[in-house]
């Protein structure tokens, strides 16, 4: 994503244009912005598409969160941690119409991933 999205607030008077010059920082998180289409490669609707971190050395991956397509199949999810994998899964209906891993890059600000664990535990512990 080249900018982040902002907001300020103007309080405007009578007769009068407010000319506004806003820069936006740069973003360096990720996003996912998907279509989901059917066999016949028609927009699916209404699909849910779930967001799950995959976790080295665990058998499931993690659910992070999901969403639902719009009319038009389109769906975004984000922001995304870097150097993460990521996997989504799509659930039209009760069938799974899609899976696959996902990969980001890039970071700048919080991010939608799995809680650190903080006891004193072994890293090789797995909270899947």
């Amino acid at each position: 994503m080249s900018g982040r999205i902002t907001s300020c607030e103007l309080k405007t008077g009578c007769n009068e244009q407010i000319e506004a010059v806003i820069r936006l920082p740069e973003e360096k998180r990720s996003v996912i912005f998907g279509t989901i289409l059917d066999c016949n490669r028609m927009p699916v609707a209404d699909a849910v598409v779930k967001l799950l971190q995959v976790v080295d050395g665990c058998r499931y991956p993690y659910p992070l969160t999901h969403t639902f397509t719009d009319c038009h199949g389109q769906f975004l999810l984000g922001p995304l941690c870097p150097n993460t994998k990521y996997m989504l899964k799509i659930y039209k209906d009760n069938i799974v119409i899609k899976y696959t891993e996902l990969e980001t890059s890039s970071y700048n600000g919080k991010c939608i991933a799995k809680p650190e664990k903080h006891s004193g535990g072994h890293s090789d512990d797995c909270d899947c």
